[in-house]
């Protein structure tokens, strides 16, 4: 392994080497070096899953052949999902990324679930670390702290051990492994916001600062990350639940609305509600008060949030 990529690899968060871990390959450059650098440090266990997203034909077709091949080779057992993401998109009223993107993780879930402790590598870098603090930035979201290393939601564990490494030290590290990889020719649309973001944003960023901002932006994460880890831990201390796991709300109203939000997206957090966006937190605060109109909200994923004798359940 090269000294980078042993360097920043986050060995730790991949163990134990022996347990079941899901890997979405899609036969990519970052793809395929996570699948081999998980193979290199020991783990024993890997299950690769490629979906196929019913676009690109040809194209689509030869990148599921490469994944199917470079698994056979390397004693990998393999899987490959067929799914229609076009009428997925048109369906659910979409754009085409977010139908794809929506469908892998739903697949990989359903995959992992198959395990006990389902746990799913992805391949973001650091370069994906950035562009998700910019995006996040531009779109007024939540969020700064960019993608965590682990990650526990929807009663899966998420890991992404590659984002401390650049994309040009994968790049260099394939090259001197001499492995190929597949390139995806939508990775260089122009209407697609991320890839504007790489393409465009990110360059004239590091042109105007004279230097590669991707670094200070991983790192602002990886600050926003150890804060958003902390209040986690000072909020689960608080007595911010009853017994039975309901929101208490004669002490969540006593606290400042900065604190008493945080606390909400915790609670909503540990119930695995999908989406949960600043608007969300804030129905959820306006029901609180007992004077307030309304009891009710309904959560995305199709949850109910109810508050009842001075309690906050969600059905």
């Amino acid at each position: 392994m090269g000294s980078e990529l042993a360097a920043r690899f986050h060995t730790a968060i991949c163990q134990p080497a022996d347990a079941p871990l899901v890997v979405g390959l899609s036969g990519g450059r970052d793809s395929v070096a996570l699948l081999l650098l998980l193979q290199h440090i020991g783990c024993t266990r890997l299950q690769a899953v490629h979906v196929h997203h019913g676009i690109r034909g040809p194209e689509a077709d030869a990148d599921e052949q490469f994944c199917a091949e470079l698994c056979a080779r390397r004693g990998i057992p393999y899987r490959s999902v067929h799914i229609d993401v076009p009428a997925l998109a048109r369906q659910n009223g979409e754009s085409t990324e977010t139908a794809a993107r929506n469908a892998r993780r739903s697949i990989l879930k359903q995959i992992a679930a198959q395990y006990p402790h389902p746990r799913i590598a992805l391949a973001h870098h650091a370069d994906d670390q950035a562009e998700t603090v910019l995006f996040r930035l531009a779109r007024g979201a939540a969020g700064t702290r960019g993608m965590l290393p682990v990650a526990h939601t929807e009663g899966v564990t998420w890991l992404r051990p590659m984002l401390g490494i650049s994309r040009n030290a994968i790049t260099q590290w394939l090259t001197e492994q001499g492995q190929p990889w597949r390139d995806d020719s939508t990775n260089a649309v122009p209407d697609v916001a991320r890839n504007r973001i790489r393409h465009h944003v990110l360059p004239a960023l590091n042109q105007a600062l004279g230097r590669d901002v991707a670094p200070i932006l991983c790192r602002s994460a990886h600050i926003q990350a150890e804060t958003h880890e902390a209040l986690q831990a000072a909020i689960a201390a608080l007595p911010h639940t009853d017994p039975q796991g309901r929101l208490y709300l004669p002490f969540v109203l006593q606290q400042p609305a900065p604190l008493r939000k945080a606390i909400i997206r915790y609670y909503l957090q540990q119930h695995n509600i999908p989406n949960i966006s600043a608007a969300c937190v804030d129905a959820v605060d306006a029901i609180l008060p007992p004077t307030a109109p309304h009891s009710r909200y309904n959560l995305p994923g199709g949850s109910t949030a109810t508050r009842s004798h001075k309690r906050l359940q969600i059905q």
